[in-house]
Formats: C-alpha cells, structure tokens, sequence
C-alpha cells in the first residue's frame, strides 16, 4: 500500500479537499502526473508553490485558482503553513 503525503476528504462525486501538513517532508513532494484534468482552488496555505512542466515555479495564494491538464507533470514546493486545495477531477 502506498502512503499518500496528504489527506483527502471526499465532498462528492469528482470533488474533494486535500489537505498537506506544513510538516511534510520535502523529498514525499515528487513530480507527479494525474489520469483525469483538474481544477485546484487553493482555500488555505501560505508560502507554498506549484511547479507544472516546463514552467517556473509558482506562488500558491489563497483563491487562486490552477487548471492542471490530464497526464501532465507537476509538483507543489512546501510552504509554512499547512495547505488545503479543493480538487475537482474531470474524467
């Protein structure tokens, strides 16, 4: 079984909160890439980034908002508070 560096709470069909502790480790904070587009709406956190493929990375800010195409590589870099996203999967 694998263990996932964060903590999904499900709201309903294709949508859930993620929660990631400002305590993670930074090397549990791989590239990743997902089956289904996403849309992340940052809700908490401060200090944390997000760096999709090819890019830079990129400041995390409450309401924002982050469209994440299906199978593209990304990661999130820690910041100093813990981080909630929620997460809407389109299959």
């Amino acid at each position: 079984m694998v263990v996932k560096p964060y903590n999904d709470a499900k709201l309903n069909n294709g949508v859930f909160l993620r929660t990631f502790s400002k305590d993670i480790l930074t090397e549990e904070l791989v590239w990743h890439r997902d089956h289904s587009d996403r849309r992340v709406e940052v809700l908490e956190g401060k200090d944390w980034e997000i760096q999709i493929e090819n890019g830079l990375p990129r400041r995390l800010e409450k309401g924002d908002t982050v469209w994440i195409p299906a199978l593209t590589y990304h990661r999130i870099k820690r910041g100093t508070t813990d981080l909630v996203l929620r997460i809407e999967e389109f299959k």
